[in-house]
């Protein structure tokens, strides 16, 4: 697997689920409100947006997965194909609150998904990190970055965020990045 092809796909899964996700800030805000960490549904909105007819073009998804009703340990959500490369796709919420800051979440593992990224899986892993409330600009947001790479070697391609409208309250941001094993890059 080349690491340009994985740069790619990387890049790719970050424009076209966080434009997806951007797209649908009520659900954020509810979730915010409600203290509600999305676990089911961010993958299966990732699934409806590479599955569509814009993403069919480029993306072949081969499996779905996660975790069945009581089963433990971590499983990927998505299997896909694109150029002929295989790549396992976890869609990661993040529910950043006042007592688990992202740094937190992230130096916990966020269910796992991080030792998965980082162990034996790794040549073919690729974790897409959802963070609401976050910010790209934050501290909170460098430093679960940093740890990310210090604790299990996963690099951020890049970082996107989008406005969440929260009428009458303050307005908040959803953060997201790809994390990939350093030594795909």
């Amino acid at each position: 697997m080349s690491n340009e092809n994985a740069i790619k796909t990387g890049e790719y899964l970050l424009s076209r689920l966080t434009s997806w996700f951007g797209n649908r800030p009520d659900y954020f805000s509810s979730f915010m409100d409600r203290n509600v960490g999305a676990y089911g549904w961010l993958p299966a909105e990732a699934y409806y947006a590479l599955s569509g007819p814009v993403s069919s073009l480029s993306v072949d998804i081969t499996a779905v997965r996660g975790n069945s009703q009581g089963e433990g340990g971590f499983s990927p959500d998505i299997e896909i194909n694109i150029d002929n490369e295989a790549h396992q796709v976890a869609v990661v919420p993040a529910l950043v609150t006042p007592d688990k800051n992202l740094t937190t979440l992230v130096g916990e593992g966020l269910g796992g998904a991080l030792e998965w990224a980082s162990g034996i899986m790794k040549d073919r892993a690729i974790v897409y990190l959802l963070a609401f409330p976050s910010g790209i600009e934050t501290e909170d947001w460098a430093s679960a970055l940093s740890k990310s790479e210090e604790k299990y070697q996963l690099k951020a391609l890049d970082s996107m965020q989008f406005v969440i409208p929260r009428p009458p309250r303050e307005m908040s941001r959803g953060a997201a990045t790809v994390l990939i094993h350093s030594s795909r890059l």
